[in-house]
Formats: structure tokens, sequence, C-alpha cells
């Protein structure tokens, strides 16, 4: 059955069911997302401060974090597919939705986009940042000469690599 009913007008009207459904997903999406935003923050501000210990044992978290999205988004998929709703746009079927659940609908709708929009820019800034880490980090290595291997040895004493490095490692 679908969770329609007519208007008088013609128009298809969703019902207050389906108007409660999509508004409590919304709000968990809304309520994960704002915790997710948080959490990357925190991750931006670490990277800036290079805390790799931090960063090391956050990765469990961020992990969580995917896979909590993955679930949410699954569920969405269902409760909408389950509703006759899939594949439709909320901004495009507010006005269907009883008008009582309309405000709700919009707010929380712009609350979801901004957060998206907020976790995108983020993540952004954050790769940018770790780029320009990374190619500081490999401009130093490069100018340090650490890819030029010292000469080395096995146990046996027989020479392994070699490299224009090895006269600074046996001065030391």
């Amino acid at each position: 059955m679908l969770p329609t009913l007519s208007s008088g007008d013609g128009m298809a009207q969703l019902n207050e069911t389906t108007a409660q459904a999509v508004v409590r997903c919304l709000e968990i999406d809304c309520d994960f997302y704002r915790e997710l935003h948080k959490f990357l923050m925190k991750k931006h501000t670490k990277i800036l401060e290079d805390d790799l210990d931090w960063l090391t044992k956050s990765l469990n978290d961020e992990q969580a974090y995917v896979m909590k999205s993955q679930s949410l988004e699954t569920k969405r998929q269902a409760l909408f597919q389950g509703l006759g709703i899939s594949g439709r746009k909320l901004s495009e079927m507010i006005d269907e939705f009883p008008q009582e659940y309309r405000a709700k609908l919009t707010l929380l709708s712009k609350q979801l986009g901004d957060l998206v929009d907020g976790i995108r820019e983020i993540n952004e800034q954050t790769n940018e940042i770790v780029k320009r880490k990374l190619d500081n980090q490999k401009e130093f290595v490069q100018r340090a000469g650490i890819f030029n291997k010292p000469e080395t040895y096995n146990k046996n004493a027989s020479k392994v690599t070699g490299g224009s490095s090895a006269k600074a490692f046996r001065e030391v």
C-alpha cells in the first residue's frame, strides 16, 4: 500500500505516518553527521598539531564512523523504498507532506545539507593540509639524501647496499 492520500485538489499528499518516519530518519542523520563533523574537526586540529599518536589511536573510531554512515544510508534507502518514495528528493516532496510537517522537514533538510557541506569542506581542507605536509616531507627527505642508501653488511660481513650517505654513517 502506498503511503499517500489523495487530496481534494488531485495532488497526492504524503500522509502523517510517512512524514513522521522521514522526520525521524532525518533527525537521526543530523545527529550522526553533527557528531561526525565534530570528530573531523578534531582530526583536522590533530593533523595541524602533528599529533600522530592521537591520529593512530583514532583510526578505529574513524572506521566506525564510516561503517555507521554506510549503515544509516542502507537503512534510509530501505525506509524510503518501503514508504514508496525512493529515488525522490526531499526538496521535491515537502509540499506533498501534511502542512504541520513541512517546516520541520524543511529545517531538517537544510540542517542535513549544511552538515554534509561542512563535512565535505573540512575533508577538502584536511586533505590539502596532509598533501602539503607530505610534499614538504618528501622534499626534506630528498634534500637530506635519506634515499641514498648507506653501505650495510649482513651477518657474514658481506656488503649488501651502498650509497653516497655511507660516509656520514661511518663518521658517526
